[in-house]
């Protein structure tokens, strides 16, 4: 079958299920860096969620419960991670900005860890910069954490 318009020899668009599954047979592996998912532990009385992959329009939707997990509840202490993190766009911008309101409404503190300068620009497009005061390391975080 070919797409309408296109010579006869053409290669057809795979749809988009097609398209996971060709890159899941050729990566094979669930770690695979395109694959948006959070990772979740305790420091002391922190949460840290780290975000690996990429925190796009198809990632948000795997990472954003754990990010609800982690703030809910009285006075949360949630650390975001984003060194893991692969690409970040605007999904990712206001996944972050919902973790920050919950947060606040709930009287805790959420600290972010960010050195990569591309989300860094994003943050700073969206005018969270100031607002989430990124650090570079975890280190840093729970320093300030503890203040």
């Amino acid at each position: 079958m070919t797409q309408q318009g296109a010579p006869r020899d053409a290669p057809v668009p795979m749809d988009r299920g097609a398209q996971n599954a060709a890159r899941e047979a050729v990566g094979g592996d669930p770690s695979d860096d395109a694959v948006a998912r959070a990772r979740t532990h305790r420091v002391g009385g922190y949460t840290i969620v780290e975000l690996h992959g990429e925190i796009d329009i198809a990632g948000v939707g795997s990472v954003g419960p754990a990010l609800d997990a982690a703030t809910a509840g009285d006075r949360p202490a949630v650390i975001v991670d984003l060194r893991p993190t692969a690409f970040f766009d605007c999904s990712g911008l206001g996944l972050l900005c919902r973790a920050h309101r919950r947060v606040q409404e709930r009287g805790g503190r959420l600290r972010l860890v960010c050195d990569d300068a591309l989300i860094l620009r994003t943050l700073r497009a969206g005018r969270m910069l100031d607002v989430l005061e990124p650090v570079a390391t975890l280190d840093e975080a729970l320093d300030e954490a503890l203040d």
